[in-house]
Order: C-alpha cells, then sequence, then structure tokens
C-alpha cells in the first residue's frame, strides 16, 4: 500500500472515530469507549505519518508545507515531482 493511500485511510479512520465518539452514550467511563480510544492512536499515527512523510529525492515534506499551511499527499512530490514510494 502506498503512502499516500495509507495516510488518507488513517485520516478516514480518525474521522470515523469522532463521529462515533459523538454519537456514542455519555457516560463517567468515556475513557473505555472504542472510539475514544481509536481516535488517539489513529491521531498517533497521523502525526506520525505527517512527520515522516517527505521525498526521498528532495527531502520537502508532502503534508506540512508551513506551520499552517497542510495539504492532503499525492503519490508524486509537489516540488520536484518524482514519485514518493519508488524503490531506488
Amino acid at each position: 500500500m502506498n503512502k499516500s493511500l495509507k495516510f488518507k485511510l488513517y485520516l478516514a479512520a480518525l474521522i470515523i472515530c469522532i463521529i462515533g465518539f459523538n454519537f456514542s452514550e455519555p457516560s463517567m467511563q468515556f475513557y473505555s469507549n472504542p472510539f475514544y480510544i481509536g481516535s488517539f492512536v489513529f491521531a498517533i499515527a497521523l502525526i506520525i505519518s505527517v512527520i515522516n512523510y517527505a521525498c526521498p529525492a528532495c527531502k520537502k515534506n508532502q503534508v506540512m508545507r508551513s506551520i499552517s499551511s497542510y495539504k492532503l499527499p499525492t503519490d508524486d512530490c509537489y516540488n520536484c515531482g518524482k514519485e514518493i514510494d519508488e524503490k531506488n
């Protein structure tokens, strides 16, 4: 599975967990809710993915362009145009 598809699946899973947690019944033990736990797991996976998602040729990060500019990753680098998952 390529990196951009994996990133988008993690993002979709996080959104589903957040929506599921919002629709779940409130209780005093919210931390044992699977949607709550899943949200933390997928959020940490996304943060690690964002930090490590860089072009092997030009070393530019493909998700965080600047501190306030983000974009969904693609299979090709937005800076140099090389394929991200290329095996050299």
